[in-house]
């Protein structure tokens, strides 16, 4: 039976981002390139970045544009460190590959959420992720 790579619900995903000033020019540097996050865990619901990747599969690519207001909410608990790298830019450019779709252990889920309560992601923590 095959195994499906597509990015859904409690799925680990790693992705490879590249941000940049324009759609053709990826020139900005990132705190972090390659990202590793339990898929759909926040407790919100739901991030605009997860929401553009949900459903598509292991390799894929995508482009888009996130404007600097809402890059803490865009971005959310999963790259909030991205969120803060928006705060004073009117726009940011981005390309996603993602590298990887696997089904974690039920440990790491587990261990995943517990780190989100501890961070108080989704209650205004400040951390950048724009849930406050």
């Amino acid at each position: 039976m095959r195994h499906d790579r597509s990015v859904q619900p409690l799925r680990k995903i790693t992705v490879m981002f590249q941000a940049g000033t324009t759609a053709a020019v990826m020139d900005m540097a990132l705190p972090a390139h390659e990202v590793a996050f339990i898929f759909g865990i926040g407790p919100g619901g739901l991030t605009p970045l997860e929401c553009l990747l949900n459903g598509r599969s292991e390799d894929e690519m995508i482009s888009f544009r996130v404007a600097g207001s809402e890059g803490g909410v865009f971005f959310g608990h999963v790259v909030p460190s991205f969120g803060r790298l928006l705060e004073d830019r009117k726009e940011v450019y981005f390309t996603a590959r993602i590298l990887g779709v696997e089904t974690p252990p039920p440990r790491e889920v587990i261990k995943a959420m517990a780190d989100l309560a501890a961070r108080d992601h989704g209650t205004g923590c400040d951390c950048g992720c724009g849930c406050g």
